[in-house]
């Protein structure tokens, strides 16, 4: 099964970290391997083809993580938490899936991230 990817646009990597960590933290996802870096063109590109607009903001800090959830239920947990950065869910049969998935070897690795401890989540989660 492939996974679902989230993009993290910020404006700094301490910032992406710390979106990274309340996803794990208070949205109950698990971060599979390690995030990486993406060039902010491909980001930019990313974003128009998920949400068919051009972004708005222009941000400097761009991380791409692979996590344990589906689209629908990540993008509501989204919701739920939100954490300090603009977060955009990609699903896995999409176009920008497949191309990160070709050259996440290329990109380079988030230094820094830590898993952290998941601490919150409600019980109503344990009842799907």
């Amino acid at each position: 099964m492939k996974n679902t990817m989230v993009l993290v646009r910020t404006d700094d990597f301490q910032k992406a970290m710390v979106a990274l960590a309340d996803l794990v933290r208070y949205g109950g996802m698990k971060i599979r391997g390690e995030p990486r870096i993406v060039p902010p063109a491909l980001s930019d590109w990313a974003f128009e083809k998920v949400v068919g607009e051009k972004p708005k903001k222009r941000y400097s800090a761009h991380v791409v993580a692979q996590i344990d959830l589906p689209p629908a239920k990540a993008i509501g947990r989204l919701r739920e938490i939100h954490p300090p950065a603009h977060i955009i869910v990609i699903p896995p049969q999409s176009k920008v899936h497949g191309e990160l998935l070709r050259l996440w070897g290329t990109l380079e690795k988030l230094k820094g991230f830590h898993q952290p401890k998941e601490i919150r989540r409600e019980s109503k989660d344990e009842e799907e």
